[in-house]
């Protein structure tokens, strides 16, 4: 692989948002603020935490013969996982937070806490900001719980800790989501090709 020093991103800004489970991959983003009507803002999260992907799971093992002690690689259990730090005291934020359905939203606007929270299913997408460049990382089914307590303090936004569990989706072969590559300055479609269409800058894209 030749080095590119444009594809490397400081994430100095981002987006997280929530959809219906399942919402296709937005194809044409020209504006981080506005991948589509479908998806939803969760609005300010924590930038001293900033979003942390993880994996759990047991690493690749050798197996071998007596002739040859590296035969084959076990295909080991992983499940990848997002952490964030909701801020604003929001109806999804408290849903998500809680494990409380659709149902728990009340008619003066506050959510109604279940004893057995039930983690929520939902499309996400999660897109890095660098300059004027940026990258989409989407994930058409994530569980979303509550993994950490509320902390308050005198001098600090109260934080909602949030975990995402990434799920099998139909939509793309069972596979967990897709995470677009780099293309700087340039109006970009997420399978990775170049599009025609104004530039952030207002020059004009490949065709």
């Amino acid at each position: 692989m030749p080095m590119n020093d444009n594809a490397v991103i400081v994430p100095g800004n981002g987006y997280i948002y929530f959809a219906e489970p399942n919402t296709p991959k937005p194809t044409h983003i020209t504006d981080p603020l506005k991948p589509g009507p479908e998806w939803t803002n969760i609005g300010h999260t924590s930038r001293d935490d900033l979003p942390e992907f993880d994996r759990d799971g047991k690493d690749a093992e050798a197996i071998g013969s007596w002739q040859n002690s590296t035969l084959r690689m076990t295909t080991p259990d992983i499940t990848y996982t997002v952490t964030f730090k909701a801020l604003q005291a929001s109806a999804d934020t408290y849903r998500a937070y809680f494990g409380a359905d659709e149902d728990a939203v009340q008619p003066d606007g506050s959510i109604r806490i279940p004893a057995t929270p039930v983690p929520q299913v939902r499309a996400l997408l999660v897109i890095l900001v660098d300059g004027k460049q940026f990258v989409p990382l989407w994930h058409p089914r994530v569980s979303l719980l509550g993994s950490d307590k509320i902390e308050m303090k005198e001098k600090e936004l109260v934080a909602f800790p949030i975990k995402g569990t990434f799920l099998s989706s139909p939509l793309i072969g069972g596979a967990i989501g897709e995470w677009a590559q780099i293309l700087p300055r340039q109006t970009f479609r997420l399978d990775g090709a170049p599009s025609s269409g104004p530039m952030q800058d207002g020059s004009v894209g490949a065709s």
